[in-house]
This record gives C-alpha cells, sequence and structure tokens, in this order.
C-alpha cells in the first residue's frame, strides 16, 4: 500500500512529466523541423505545462478530517495524460526520424539474379534441375553479376551451362525447349518482354540469388535553402524492392530555387538515343538505368553539359502511395480515355480529383495521345506538380512522418536528412506557392537498329534535337544563376514536334 502511495505522489507523477518534456523537447530539436519560433513557442508551452501542473498536483499542507482534496487527484491525471500524450508524439518523431534515414543516402543498389523456367514445365525450385539439365546463360550482360550467381547457383544444384550471346535466342530456346531454365539478371526482364510480350505470363522464377553493392556517392554538398540546385528524378518500374537495378522509365531533372521560390521541371524522353555512360555506346536512355542510377546521372550530365546536385529513384508505386497518403491531387487532363495501364480507372476530361491509383494511370498514359511520350512526359508533370502544390501546405508539410512511412521501400535518393528537414522547415516557416515552370525535350522518333542493348533488333529510338538540349541546358543553367527564366512554346507545348 506504501509502494502505491509512493508510485502516485505528485512528486513521482511530475517527475515523469519532467522527463517525457525532455524527451519530446529533445526529439524535436533533434529532428529540426519546426522553425525556430515555432519550436519556442513548443518549448514554452512545455514549461508552463510543467510550472501549471506543479501548482494543480502538489497536495496541501492540511485537508480538513474526512475530506478528500480533488484538486491534486485531477491534477496527477491530467498530468499522466499530458506525459502519455507527449509521450505519444516523441515516437512518432523518432518514427520520422528512422524513416528518413531509410530513404536518404541512396549508398545501396540491389542485383537480383533468377533463375526462370516456362510456368508449365516440372521446374519448380532449383532442387529439380539434374547434371543433365541445360541452362541458358547470356554471357555477354552483366558478366560480373552473372558468374556470382553461377557460383551461388553451383552451390545448390548440379546442371548444364549453355552459354548465349543475345537475349533473343536466350529466350527462344527457353520457349522451345532447347533449355529448360536460364539464369537473368532481373533488371534485364524488360529486354526479354520485348522479344515476348507474354513473358511474365509464361515464366515464372524457381530461384534466386541478391547482391547487394555499395554505389558511388553522386551528390554535391549544395545549400538547399541557400541556392539553386538540381535533382534527377528516376522513375523505376521495378519488380521488387526500390534498390533493385531496372530501366529508369521517367527521366526527369528538377531545378529548384529556394531563393526566389521556382521550379523548374525538364523532362527527357525515355528513348533518347544518346551515348550511355561508360558502356562504349549509343543506347535508348532507360537502358542506362540497368548499369544503375549514377549511370543514368552521369549519362544526362554529358548530353546535356550539366552538372546534377542529387537524384532520387521512385518506383511508381511510391507515387500511389505518396498520393493516397495526402488525401488525393487535383489534376487537368485534356482528354477523357481508358488508360492502357489499368482497365479499372477512367480519366475524364477537365480539372478532377484524383487517387494515387489513378494518377499512376493518367501519368503513364501514351497511347491515347498522337504525341505519345511527349504527352506522357507532359502528364508527368502535371501529377508531380500536382503533387508538390499539396504536400506544401502547411496542413500537410506538418504530417510529412505519415508521408515518409507510406513511401518506405518505394523511394530512395541521396539527398541528406538534413537537407530534407531544412526544405520542410524552410516551407513550414515562410509557407506560400512556388512558381512552376516546365519544359520537355524533343527529337525525331523512328525505327532503327544499332542499340547498344538490343543492337541487331529495330526498336523505337527517339533521335535528339541538339537545338533542343542546347535550348533546356541554357534554361537548367539560367535557374541555377537565380534568373527567372522564359520557356519557349515549342519547349513546353506537348503538341509541338508531332512526328
Amino acid at each position: 500500500m506504501k509502494l502505491i502511495k509512493k508510485i502516485t505522489s505528485w512528486q513521482v507523477i511530475m517527475f515523469i512529466q519532467l522527463l517525457v518534456s525532455i524527451l519530446l523537447a529533445f526529439t524535436t530539436f533533434k529532428l529540426n523541423v519546426l522553425p525556430f519560433r515555432y519550436a519556442l513557442i513548443l518549448f514554452i508551452v512545455l514549461l508552463l505545462l510543467l510550472v501549471g501542473m506543479f501548482f494543480f498536483t502538489k497536495s496541501k499542507k492540511q485537508v480538513d478530517e474526512g475530506k478528500v482534496a480533488i484538486r491534486p487527484i485531477v491534477g496527477k491525471i491530467i498530468s499522466i495524460l499530458l506525459s502519455i500524450v507527449m509521450l505519444i508524439a516523441s515516437s512518432m518523431l523518432m518514427k520520422t526520424e528512422g524513416a528518413i534515414a531509410k530513404i536518404t543516402g541512396n549508398d545501396t543498389q540491389t542485383t537480383v539474379i533468377s533463375l526462370m523456367a516456362l510456368k508449365d514445365s516440372k521446374f519448380d525450385s532449383a532442387d529439380d534441375l539434374k547434371t543433365s539439365t541445360p541452362v541458358g546463360v547470356n554471357t555477354l550482360a552483366d558478366k560480373t553479376n552473372i558468374d556470382k550467381g553461377l557460383k551461388a547457383l553451383k552451390d545448390e544444384a548440379k546442371f548444364t551451362k549453355k552459354d548465349y550471346s543475345t537475349f533473343k535466342s536466350l529466350s527462344d530456346d527457353l520457349y522451345n525447349g532447347k533449355v529448360k531454365a536460364i539464369l537473368v539478371d532481373n533488371a534485364y526482364q524488360s529486354v526479354l518482354e520485348t522479344y515476348h510480350e507474354d513473358w511474365s505470363q509464361k515464366t515464372k522464377t524457381i530461384w534466386k540469388y541478391e547482391i547487394k553493392e555499395k554505389v558511388e556517392d553522386t551528390s554535391t554538398n549544395a545549400k538547399v535553402t541557400k541556392e539553386p540546385f538540381t535533382l534527377l528524378i528516376s522513375g523505376v518500374d521495378s519488380r521488387g524492392d526500390v534498390t533493385e537495378k531496372s530501366r529508369s522509365d521517367v527521366d526527369m531533372i528538377i531545378t529548384i530555387d529556394p531563393v526566389h521560390r521556382r521550379i523548374l521541371m525538364t523532362s527527357i524522353p525515355r528513348d533518347y538515343f544518346v551515348p550511355i555512360y561508360g558502356q562504349g555506346g549509343k543506347d535508348k536512355l532507360t537502358h542506362s538505368g540497368l548499369y544503375g542510377t549514377a549511370c543514368v546521372e552521369k549519362t544526362i550530365e554529358n548530353f546535356m553539359n550539366i552538372n546534377i546536385d542529387y537524384n532520387a529513384r521512385i518506383g511508381f508505386q511510391a507515387v500511389t502511395k505518396i498520393i493516397d497518403a495526402i488525401g488525393g491531387v487535383d489534376v487537368y487532363s485534356d482528354k477523357e480515355f481508358k488508360p492502357w495501364t489499368d482497365d479499372g480507372v477512367r480519366i475524364k476530361k477537365g480539372m478532377q480529383h484524383m487517387d494515387g491509383r489513378t494518377a499512376l494511370a493518367f501519368a503513364r498514359e501514351r497511347k491515347t495521345y498522337t504525341t505519345g511520350d511527349r504527352h506522357r512526359s507532359a502528364n508527368e508533370q502535371a501529377v508531380i506538380e500536382a503533387i508538390l502544390e499539396k504536400v506544401m501546405k502547411p496542413s500537410v508539410l506538418s504530417q510529412y512522418s505519415s508521408l515518409l512511412n507510406a513511401i518506405e521501400g518505394t523511394f530512395q535518393t541521396n539527398l541528406k536528412s538534413s537537407d530534407i528537414t531544412s526544405l520542410a522547415k524552410m516551407q513550414l516557416d515562410k509557407g506560400g506557392k512556388w512558381t512552376v515552370k516546365k519544359s520537355i525535350l524533343y527529337g525525331t522518333s523512328k525505327k532503327a537498329k544499332g542499340g547498344l542493348m538490343m543492337p541487331n533488333t529495330e526498336l523505337y529510338y527517339n533521335f535528339p534535337d541538339q537545338k533542343s538540349i542546347d535550348a533546356n541546358t541554357k534554361y537548367i543553367k539560367d535557374m541555377l544563376k537565380g534568373e527567372d527564366v522564359q520557356i519557349a512554346d515549342t519547349d513546353s507545348n506537348v503538341t509541338a514536334h508531332m512526328d
């Protein structure tokens, strides 16, 4: 009885409130997302609550006989409730810090080597292989990682290796039964789908081996709240974690001027036929993603003659999760259509409220438009602009912990944690809208052979227009100087340069 009375004494309860108040103040200070005046108000409120509850819970020295002191009891209850609320708030702040840490740094790349067989085959695992079972391997693509996968597979199963020099012959022989399984880097699944449209429906993964490696840090030390900087958005349709290598299906440079509160979106066609950094040949820009995000970044830097400060690798599912987490976005569509990527979605003409699924289908649409990929780039820009407009509102920005938790595993950036919190802090402090401008590089689309990845296959390539590259390079460099750039209609109009 004495122990219970001691534990529930006003001294113990106030000590607990003091500790929890210190914890909340510390976690707020450590996260460093609140502007100074808001942080100061919070600390003053915590102090006032502490002092107020001290006088409220402290028992009188004398209590009349037969009477119960109500005020101290009520004070203790209120103090306990306040401590619980502050403890929950501290926990949320710590989770937010952890969520930021998980998506920043961008120093890990995952390569998944898969053993694939036809779905209707008897092979369901590596254990089903026999010494006489032929397993096909493209020995010219990603040889280093394929060799690691081969070594791991040989430790688990016996088989006969059959070498190939092209993905076409490799996949054809799996289909016609000349090999019973193939070993392939998951990043090249999209290449196999080029030869066989039903690839994902006809095949299955019966074994896989993951290779995690550190990647080059290409980030700079730009002062993101004090000077203009560039951010490469690489959108990937990864089948697994966002760290897995895959094609870069969306390539957009975001130039941000925090001083004048301006944003420039520069979209590059994914089929742009450009020299792929470090590979000794030209190919579609999207294929540079097969060599990692750093390759995408350096490829763009080289052919545009610019420097990119940071990059963000975003899985398509991140778009869905972000938009749903912020309660949807308002986007304008210039026509009504049924997206080819999602039969369950309908896009109306005009301004409309979209959830994550609808916005993703809208952003990926190209077949319904005469200008195809160019219009898709414009849709992508419209969705990103809508997201930015929504998340910059204080009411949404103050809840960004739930936003960060929603995109875990689908978003990766080499921005530092302090960069993200500084930008959020700046927006909370200053508020208001930003001026957003948009541009799309153009070229001439036609079928051709000679790409680095599939040299003997005729594919659609977008052959760059040097004038477009020069103009967009100038827009970006002028933005970095703090200038208010004026985008020519030929660079911003989706109906321009119709092939």
